[in-house]
């Protein structure tokens, strides 16, 4: 009997090679599309695609959901001065949540997708490492999932470069074999910052207030939901250097400007909401742990506080460590151990816990 498997199906490149791919092993397959955005038709490619393949699709309506479980609190976080990662949200509290669903209600256990990382197991465990192509690697976003989820994943796409991934879809003559990547999050409109179309959708704005560099008010601003730390680009002020966000005030809508990049540095953080999907074999192992998506990762240690809290020590300060985005963690073989979302200390924090224990 063939085995029954689950695609998730955009459209796009990745997920419609990856459906194929289970195709090859001659597979049992249903495809779903998630239907995220209001008033957005399905996709012609899409359809076309699981014609020429020969599969069924089913289209889930998760417009609501996605509203309540990724936009609405990632407006929320912009507005009160922090940056989320909307992405990981959604994978874990609705993407997947929804093809597990999808996959329950047919009986099917496999959950396969399009995302650019790889599954090994060892004794037991199953564990995320990154993708063949560093550059497209997706376990970061990935660091919300559980082992029992995990378990029923197949990401087929881990072993493959993107350009073999377009080549395989030109050889096979797939529709989609030169569809452009999208860039930005899926419900970013091109040219706006992610916080402006979080604000526009939900209808929550950031306070507006002032920059102040030194004590002194240079500039006004429209709305701290535009802002992150670390930005340089978009300011509108003229200070005759390079200014960069330093912090933000969502209560009174100040936005701190320094000049000095080395004051946006910063070596030990706390993390909340943490995930682990599998632990170092010592608690105070060393790990690389990555701030932001694209930046390079730093090694680091990690001193849990409860079971989802606990305080990161990076070996080297980081650039621009920002509340609401994530830090994930990788052993030293590659694999994900987990991950948790960025809080910032205090002063008065930072120098108790860097003393020696």
């Amino acid at each position: 009997m063939s085995k029954r498997v689950l695609v998730a199906m955009s459209g796009g490149v990745d997920s419609t090679v990856a459906a194929y791919l289970m195709k090859l092993q001659n597979c049992d397959i249903t495809a779903v599309n998630l239907q995220m955005h209001p008033d957005t038709p399905v996709d012609e490619t899409l359809i076309e695609s699981c014609r020429m393949l020969n599969i069924p699709l089913i289209i889930r309506n998760c417009q609501q959901e996605f509203f309540e479980k990724v936009l609405l609190p990632g407006a929320k976080e912009y507005a009160s001065g922090r940056t989320p990662n909307p992405c990981c949200e959604c994978n874990a509290a609705l993407k997947f949540h929804e093809l597990f669903a999808a996959a329950n209600e047919l009986g099917i256990d496999t959950v396969v997708t399009g995302h650019y990382a790889a599954l090994v197991y060892d004794n037991g465990i199953v564990k995320l490492g990154s993708a063949k192509d560093r550059s497209k690697d997706q376990s970061y976003f990935l660091y919300r999932l559980t082992q029992a989820e995990l378990a029923r994943c197949c990401f087929p796409l881990g072993q493959m470069t993107k350009t073999e991934v377009r080549g395989f879809a030109a050889e096979a003559k797939l529709i989609c074999a030169s569809r452009p990547d999208s860039q930005d999050a899926c419900f970013q409109i091109p040219g706006e910052c992610c916080g402006d179309t979080l604000s526009r959708l939900c209808r929550i704005r950031g306070k507006q207030g002032r920059f102040i560099y030194q004590g002194k008010t240079v500039g006004r601003h429209t709305g701290i939901h535009r802002y992150t730390i670390g930005q340089r680009q978009g300011l509108g002020v003229a200070l005759g250097v390079p200014a960069y966000i330093k912090s933000i005030n969502a209560r009174k809508g100040d936005i701190e400007l320094c000049t000095n990049p080395a004051e946006l540095e910063c070596s030990i953080f706390r993390i909340t909401r943490a995930n682990w999907q599998h632990i170092p074999s010592a608690p105070d192992q060393r790990m690389e742990v990555k701030v932001r998506y694209r930046t390079k990762s730093a090694g680091g240690f990690y001193q849990a506080e409860t079971e989802t809290s606990g305080i990161v020590t990076l070996e080297a300060p980081q650039r621009a460590v920002t509340p609401g985005q994530a830090a994930v963690f990788y052993d030293s073989d590659g694999f994900l151990c987990g991950g948790g979302v960025i809080e910032l200390l205090s002063s008065e924090a930072v120098l108790e816990n860097s003393q020696p224990q």
